[in-house]
């Protein structure tokens, strides 16, 4: 199964070595004798020396025209850091060349944290600008007995670069290995340094369409990505790597490296997604859909962009979306213009807003009533589109909303009524 492993990711244009990464002293294993069944026979690696003792590492290099999905890794090195910063919500991030960034996921023991939680596995992926290569480096732990050493050699990669990505790193990734290396005593730089992770920029964008905004479900609908059956389910690894301490058998192990070197150039890919999609409104050519295009709409609104969220809720209504697409995009168009105080085009909005027979067409009637209350003084009208909301309320699936907005309403059009006619024995 190995030798297959290792036949696919040739085919992938992936190098095996060292050679290109003289940063460690590293020293091929059967140089040292070492042992020649367990993971050693299944997975070439090296070891490194450290003052405690011998750490495993397992090496891949991807030239950076290799594509993972529907991106080449060295897209990533020609897009602005800035934006990286914007998305990443890390000002700081504006300062690094992404060239310098270490991609960063972890395997571990379990999900719950705490001290009894350890990663067993480390994946880290580096550009080399040198060399034009994009090189893996994943540490793994051969027994947990080899903690210190795995995290001292890490420690070294780490304070090498000048940022992290991760995915879910914040919330889970870097704490659990800041207190790794605490309990160790080391304390890398790079735990503290400009960090990008992109879950959240991942959720922002496409949470409205996905079931999932796991990597696996954006590796599968937005990157193209297709793992090969050499991988295995992130929630099984836990099990088997307690399988693989008590009885030895490394059989399963180089279907977790797999897995994990796949997130990492996952997240090469996800990174160069989310900027070039950020920084979309500079972009007139390019292929964005509708609720794309909806989700940086309200993206930008929520950053105080307004004119590119205008500019990009314009381009979802023109993409044809789905009709509950339009009505979202429509709803926030209509915010924005009542916002800049551009009235008559929010008018027209509205108008259009209305034909939706949703809550946003609701609101979108009681921003006409209103309008025509109290802005272009027209009282039947007010009443006209008072009556319009009430007429669509009974279509409401959610029966507390429904209630709430049909006692509103009913209150806006007897006050509306009311004023009306006492105007009239006025005239």
């Amino acid at each position: 199964m190995a030798t297959d492993l290792r036949n696919k990711l040739r085919r992938l244009g992936v190098h095996k070595g060292a050679s290109k990464i003289p940063r460690l002293p590293l020293q091929p294993l059967h140089e040292r004798g070492a042992r020649t069944e367990g993971l050693e026979s299944l997975v070439d690696g090296l070891e490194i020396d450290t003052p405690y003792g011998p750490a495993f590492v397992h090496e891949d290099v991807f030239p950076v025209g290799h594509f993972h999905g529907n991106h080449t890794l060295g897209e990533l090195l020609t897009l602005s850091p800035e934006v990286a910063a914007q998305i990443g919500g890390d000002a700081s991030l504006a300062l690094i060349d992404l060239g310098r960034a270490l991609f960063l996921d972890t395997e571990t023991t379990g999900l719950a944290g705490g001290t009894g939680t350890f990663a067993f596995l480390v994946g880290v992926g580096a550009f080399n600008t040198e060399n034009a290569t994009f090189e893996v480096q994943q540490y793994f732990l051969r027994s947990p007995a080899e903690e210190p050493a795995m995290l001292h050699a890490l420690a070294q990669r780490l304070d090498a670069h000048e940022a992290v990505v991760t995915f879910n790193g914040r919330g889970f990734d870097m704490p659990l290995l800041r207190s790794r290396f605490t309990l160790a005593r080391m304390r890398p730089r790079l735990l503290d340094a400009p960090h990008l992770d992109l879950l959240m920029p991942a959720r922002r964008v496409w949470r409205g369409r996905l079931e999932s905004c796991a990597l696996s479900s954006l590796e599968h609908h937005i990157l193209n990505v297709q793992r090969e059956q050499a991988d295995v389910p992130g929630f099984l690894i836990p099990e088997m790597y307690v399988r693989y301490v008590r009885t030895g058998d490394a059989s399963e192990m180089p279907r977790v490296m797999y897995h994990n070197l796949l997130d990492i150039l996952s997240m090469v890919s996800l990174s160069t997604r989310l900027i070039t999609l950020f920084a979309a409104t500079a972009s007139p050519t390019l292929d964005t859909g509708a609720d794309d295009w909806l989700a940086l709409g309200k993206w930008y609104d929520d950053l105080a962009r307004t004119a590119d969220a205008e500019a990009a809720l314009r381009k979802c209504l023109a993409a044809r979306p789905d009709p509950s697409t339009r009505a979202a995009a429509l709803f926030r168009l209509g915010v924005i213009l009542k916002r800049e105080g551009r009235r008559d085009e929010a008018v027209r909005v509205w108008e259009a807003l209305s034909e939706s027979k949703t809550w946003p067409g609701i609101q979108a009637c009681v921003d006409l009533a209103k309008h025509y209350e109290w802005h272009t003084p027209n009282l039947e009208r007010a009443l006209a589109w008072t009556r319009e909301a009430l007429a669509i309320t009974p279509a409401l699936s959610d029966d507390t909303l429904r209630q709430r907005c049909g006692t509103e309403l009913q209150r806006r059009l007897d006050r509306l009524a009311f004023k009306h006619g006492r105007n009239r024995r006025n005239l």
